[in-house]
């Protein structure tokens, strides 16, 4: 169920992730360290969301593991410079315990690792961070890739000597990868990676699930388990990889139904409501979800506009044989 204080949740996630960061810098004191007693004191969700980014990011060494046992600051060195980290302004404030725990663990562990990260190639002498919102929009990587990020995804960019990497591990996006032969660009998302030296491609992630389009060049799609075989697509070509699996599947595609998102559309042909639910789901004010197989064999088609998508999901009973039913924040989709 949704939390009872949705308006109050990013407030004390952003001061979560302010915690986050100054407790990882050297120079913090006891007076600090008391600020951060009486702040987990006041709300028990304080240290409820404090500790669920630090879990994320496996980052319990560094910081305390609870606001009663605070250790004493100990004599630190000047602190080093970090790299430049950016974050870009959020339209719509979307899952805010993930992003910004994301958000301020990756630049935590940068500053406080990064002299000796950089010089070895291990970190990135710059990560980005672009926060995603309630309608799709266009951004531009520093290496001069642009990407069109769908409702509700959050891109991390982080450019090494070598290589460049993203991170996405929610949503949808359109990339148009500068060439740079000398600097892979790798898209890390759902267990898998997108390796690429320049192309077009589309990728989509939910739940462990990834489907990645190609329009132009050429990208291998490989999963993180081990002994997975890679994918190799070709403009036209579609790759997808189930939920923890190591094997995919490829199929030919029509990248123009693919990426109608862009421009505001959905386009559905006759697929199952397993498939389409998790492509409307990001649009919605209210989730549906399946009630089981039976449901999710249904089909449907048509071509929708991505900002009338509410009345679409309320019309279902009269055009497929289902009930729809309001329950912990969610619209339950159930067979007739």
């Amino acid at each position: 169920m949704p939390p009872s204080h949705p308006p109050d949740d990013d407030r004390v996630a952003e001061q979560a992730a302010d915690w986050c960061l100054r407790l990882q810098a050297a120079d913090i004191g006891d007076a600090d360290r008391a600020a951060f007693e009486r702040w987990c004191r006041e709300d028990p969700r304080h240290q409820a969301e404090f500790d669920a980014m630090r879990e994320i990011w496996g980052l319990s060494a560094g910081l305390p593991p609870r606001a009663t046992a605070v250790p004493a600051a100990a004599p630190a060195a000047p602190p080093a410079v970090p790299p430049a980290v950016t974050a870009q302004p959020a339209i719509v404030r979307a899952r805010p315990r993930r992003r910004w725990a994301m958000a301020a663990c990756i630049a935590a562990a940068v500053a406080a690792c990064w002299p000796v990260g950089w010089s070895a190639g291990l970190l990135p002498g710059r990560v980005d961070v672009f926060l995603g919102g309630g309608r799709h929009r266009m951004v531009e990587l520093p290496d001069g890739s642009r990407v069109d990020l769908n409702v509700r995804t959050t891109l991390f960019y982080a450019q090494f000597r070598d290589r460049r990497s993203v991170l996405m591990d929610h949503g949808e996006a359109f990339f148009a990868v500068a060439h740079d032969a000398g600097r892979p660009f790798t898209v890390f998302t759902a267990g898998h990676r997108i390796r690429v030296t320049g192309t077009v491609f589309n990728v989509w992630a939910n739940d462990g699930e990834l489907a990645v389009t190609l329009a132009e060049g050429s990208v291998t799609v490989t999963s993180a388990a081990a002994g997975g075989e890679p994918l190799r697509l070709t403009p036209g070509m579609q790759g997808r990889f189930a939920r923890d699996s190591r094997f995919g599947s490829v199929a030919r595609v029509d990248p123009l139904r693919v990426l109608s998102w862009r421009e505001g559309k959905l386009v559905f042909d006759n697929i199952t409501l397993a498939e389409a639910v998790p492509l409307l789901n990001p649009y919605l004010s209210q989730p549906l979800r399946l009630a089981d197989r039976k449901v999710g064999a249904m089909r449907i088609g048509g071509v929708y506009d991505v900002a009338d998508l509410d009345r679409v999901a309320a019309s279902l009973p009269r055009v497929l044989p289902v009930t729809l039913v309001a329950k912990d924040g969610e619209l339950l989709l159930s067979a007739r």
